[in-house]
């Protein structure tokens, strides 16, 4: 029986962004025993690297596995990419902490962001989802942090409205719970029902207690188009106010009208890192987004829940007031050519994954934003949709920054966004080896010792003796992503071998 892994030859990037160096690595037990320029075999497996890139495991900052993790503990389509950590509980949804009475409520909140499962929820609180994590047997590690539209839900319930001053010590107290049991903070998802309903007080307040634990909050903004700068303002605020570290999600500027603004809250991140403020940012190496179909509902419509919202889509008042704020939506997010849907649960609308809104309207003979009403109210909150609403000179700028991390913000259904299956060698093959908007020393730090920093994993990050064995062996002349928006669960090529732990995940056959 093999004592572990010995790689031999390999162009080692470390992750601290310093220029590689060959040496052999071995791997013993669930760490990085040894780097040397030669260590004998003995009895090792040995794997030779010689014109293979050596780098620690790629840490993925914000990824929607919150379920997927239960279905599918191979998850080859993180794996594949080098990704050995993944960051979820995301825009303010995460699935727990919960109590017995909010079980369907929090998974119809959850189902556009993380699909569904079918069993319904059985842990409560953060400790036991963890627990329950770690016993699957999912084969990347993962980390959580709280969402606090999921803990304003179980003071609150998905109310439109200001929380009294006792349930506002209830927040705290829940955060602080959540903080205590594992969370490595609290995320935020202010276009998201019910966190979208919470003001700066109260964002501010949870931050306050974030900030006590050294935690990070990371923030999907209220508004991520024509209010993109207010938006990052109010955020700045309550970093300041709070001394808690910042982490905004998915950096990005959608609709033309807005194209260009990421420079200015590039200008301001970057002002703010050099006064001493621990604020960073990641992005997804893509143009197009991708979440749920209702976000272009208005906010206020789901006040109550799903329930609440399939209620006023049947009184003519409301309806008319909804499908008014939909259409305004459509138009904002590129118009119907540039909406797509991506995931459906039934099988009757099955046709509809991979059509536009324009395509599928059409053959409702119904107008686009009456249709997108109709889907929801046929198919619930767990429709996907892809929108192509972002431009690729702002993702080019955000991507030159040193400040800038990468994610997949991986979504998982029938027909998901490509990023799922490809952001990370697309940085690696694309915006690195082939436009050279940074070396590769520099990409590899990007998304390895520095998210390691940002959520404080001391074992992993580098390639150094002692830490964790998260390893990942490939072909820096051949990493590239293949698939397409069209063709979306084609693997990347490229990476050879995947460690976690010191296991062997993957390897190219």
């Amino acid at each position: 029986m093999s004592k572990g892994f010995l790689i031999k030859k390999a162009t080692v990037y470390d992750g601290t962004g310093n220029r590689p160096f060959v040496s052999d690595v071995l791997i013993e037990g669930n760490i990085i025993k040894k780097i040397a320029l030669y260590i004998e075999s003995n009895g090792y497996s040995e794997i030779n690297g010689e014109s293979l890139a050596l780098c620690p495991g790629i840490i993925d900052t914000h990824s929607h596995s919150d379920l997927e993790l239960f279905r599918n503990k191979d998850m080859m389509h993180v794996i594949r990419q080098g990704i050995t950590t993944e960051v979820i509980g995301q825009d303010g949804s995460s699935v727990a902490p919960l109590n017995d009475a909010l079980v369907e409520e929090l998974a119809d909140n959850m189902a556009p962001l993380a699909g569904v499962i079918n069993k319904p929820y059985w842990w409560r609180s953060i400790k036991d989802y963890l627990d329950e994590v770690n016993k699957s047997g999912a084969a990347p590690r993962y980390l959580t942090l709280a969402g606090h539209g999921t803990i304003r839900m179980c003071i609150m319930g998905n109310d439109n409205r200001k929380p009294t001053l006792e349930e506002m010590e209830k927040i705290r107290d829940l955060t602080a719970k959540c903080m205590e049991e594992g969370a490595k903070g609290v995320s935020f998802g202010l276009i998201y029902p019910p966190g979208s309903y919470a003001d700066t007080e109260e964002l501010l307040e949870v931050a306050k207690v974030v900030a006590k634990y050294d935690g990070i909050i990371m923030v999907h903004t209220r508004n991520e188009q024509d209010k993109l700068l207010e938006s990052l303002d109010e955020m700045i605020y309550i970093m300041k106010e709070s001394n808690v570290r910042m982490h905004i999600s998915h950096l990005k500027a959608l609709g033309y009208k807005n194209w260009g603004k990421v420079g200015l809250a590039l200008e301001k991140i970057t002002a703010l890192r050099e006064e001493g403020y621990d604020i960073t940012f990641d992005q997804y190496p893509y143009t197009a987004a991708c979440t749920g179909l209702k976000v272009i509902v208005p906010m206020w419509a789901y006040d109550g829940g799903e329930k609440e919202f399939q209620n006023r889509l049947n009184d003519p008042v409301e309806y008319a007031k909804i499908l008014d704020d939909v259409n305004k939506n459509i138009e904002a997010r590129g118009g119907k050519e540039k909406i797509f849907i991506a995931t459906v649960a039934s099988e009757e609308n099955a046709w509809m994954s991979g059509n536009d809104l324009k395509f599928i309207s059409e053959k409702m003979n119904l107008e686009p934003g009456v249709a997108a009403l109709k889907i929801l109210q046929i198919e619930g909150p767990s429709v996907v949709a892809i929108y192509f609403s972002i431009s690729e000179d702002d993702v080019n700028l955000i991507m030159k920054s040193s400040i800038q991390g990468i994610c997949t913000d991986g979504i998982i259904g029938t027909h998901p966004h490509p990023r799922a299956y490809g952001s990370f060698p697309r940085l690696l093959g694309y915006y690195s080896r082939k436009l050279k908007l940074m070396t590769l020393e520099e990409a590899i730090r990007k998304v390895t010792l520095e998210p390691a920093r940002r959520l404080r994993l001391w074992d992993r990050g580098l390639v150094r003796e002692g830490l964790s064995a998260d390893l990942v062996l490939f072909d820096a002349d051949k990493i590239a992503d293949r698939n397409t928006y069209l063709n979306p669960k084609e693997y990347p090529e490229g990476i050879k071998y995947v460690w976690v732990k010191g296991q062997l995940k993957f390897k190219e056959n």
